[in-house]
Formats: C-alpha cells, sequence, structure tokens
C-alpha cells in the first residue's frame, strides 16, 4: 500500500495527544476518548472555520480526562502540552503566557462541546477487546497464549487505531475484532476451528467477513509506515 502524509492530515496533532496523554498520565481509554473527539471536530468543521489545532487538541485532553473520570488540572494540562510543543524552552511560568493559555483551553473547550453536540460518551473498543482476549484465553493453549504477546499487539493496534479516522466509520466490537484478528496473525497464534460451524471472529462480532477484517487491518498496518515520517511538534502555540 502507498502511503502518503496527506493519508493522515492531522497526525502531528494526535501523536501530540498522545505524548501529552501519557505525560500527564491519563488511562488508554482517556487518551482514545480524546483522540476520537479530535477527529470528530475536525470532521464537523466547515471549510471556513479557522481553529488553532493544538489549542483543540489541549481541549481534547481537558475534556477526556472529564469524560473517563481521571481529571487532571488544568494547569497541568497546560504546562505539559506546552513542554510536549516547546521541548527546547523552559518550563511555562506563571505570567500573561500561562493565564492566557488556560482563558484559551476553557474557550476551546466550549467550542468542541458545540461541534461535538455534546455527544461525547463513546463506546469505545477497549470493553470488547478484553472481553475477547479473556474468551480467546480459554479457546487456546495456556502456555502458548501466554507466550504469543497477544495482549500487548493487540492493545497497541488499538491504541494506534485512534490516530486514523477507523474508530469514526466502524463500529467499536468490529475494530476489537480487527485488531485482534491482526494481533492473531501477527504472532502466529494457532486457534483450532476444526469441527466449528464458525470461525473465532465470526463469534466475537457476528456478520463481519474475513475479508472486511483484512481490509480494515490493512488500513490500519498503512499507518505504521507514515509515522516514520512524521514531523516534529514546532508550531508556536
Amino acid at each position: 500500500v502507498k502511503i502518503k502524509m496527506a493519508d493522515y492530515p492531522y497526525l502531528k496533532e494526535t501523536l501530540f495527544i498522545s505524548e501529552a496523554g501519557l505525560k500527564l498520565k491519563l488511562t488508554d481509554e482517556a487518551i482514545a476518548t480524546a483522540l476520537k473527539m479530535y477527529h470528530e471536530f475536525q470532521c464537523a468543521l466547515e471549510q471556513e472555520d479557522k481553529y488553532d489545532n493544538y489549542m483543540i487538541s489541549m481541549a481534547c485532553l481537558n475534556l477526556a480526562s472529564k469524560v473517563q473520570e481521571v481529571p487532571s488540572r488544568l494547569s497541568d494540562i497546560v504546562n505539559t502540552c506546552y513542554r510536549c510543543l516547546h521541548p527546547e524552552k523552559p518550563p511555562l511560568e506563571v505570567n500573561e503566557l500561562y493565564w492566557r493559555l488556560k482563558e484559551s483551553v476553557a474557550k476551546y473547550e466550549l467550542v468542541l462541546l458545540r461541534m461535538l453536540k455534546f455527544q461525547y460518551n463513546y463506546d469505545l473498543p477497549h470493553k470488547y477487546l478484553l472481553h475477547h482476549l479473556l474468551s480467546l484465553s480459554h479457546w487456546v493453549n495456556e502456555k502458548d497464549f501466554k507466550n504469543s504477546n497477544l495482549t500487548t499487539f493487540s492493545w497497541t493496534f488499538l491504541q494506534d487505531s485512534f490516530h486514523t479516522n477507523l474508530n469514526l466509520i466502524y463500529p467499536p466490537n468490529v475494530m476489537a475484532t480487527t485488531v485482534l484478528y491482526l494481533a492473531v496473525h501477527c504472532c502466529k497464534l494457532h486457534i483450532n476451528s476444526e469441527g466449528a460451524h464458525r470461525q473465532w471472529w465470526q463469534v466475537f462480532s457476528p456478520g463481519t467477513e474475513e475479508k472486511e477484517l483484512q481490509n480494515i487491518s490493512t488500513k490500519l498496518l498503512s499507518f505504521y509506515e507514515t509515522t516514520f515520517r512524521k514531523a516534529p511538534f514546532n508550531e508556536e502555540t
């Protein structure tokens, strides 16, 4: 698959959200929520609308931390995001810029809420993936499952999928099944379905064809080539 940076126009911003979220010690679900909010915001924009992408990113982190009940102080979000954007500069002092940034994030959060139409309690694929992993652990040899790193691979694929718009297109259970399908192949884990009426992925996601899982997997894998060419965060905020 030939990939262009244009296929991921907000890659720098989504990587920024992930980096800041990790430094703020937000949960994976909170970071995923912030990323989905950002994609939905961009999809809702009219062509003439002009907003600062990094300020919107900070507002997404602030709102997502509240939604997922892992609240971070707005001052921590401002300071952490500033350090991510300007690693070469000294830490942000409590000065005019600091207060202006805090006020801007609060205002941008209101803009974000309106653009999302106050619909931000997402049904994330994480819970489905955890359920599928538990079920699959009883399906295969226990030693093979533990040695396969299947949990790590599938969880990583799931988190990285939020850098794309795939989670806006496909239902959460389909995404959970897809990343597990991809991880099973990467780990070369054998799942015996001999004599069964349905394959394991059909049990987890009824009505989903293997061709669809393969197509989504291809789109997700294409993301990784692009990340090797990512640009640093060097825009002024």
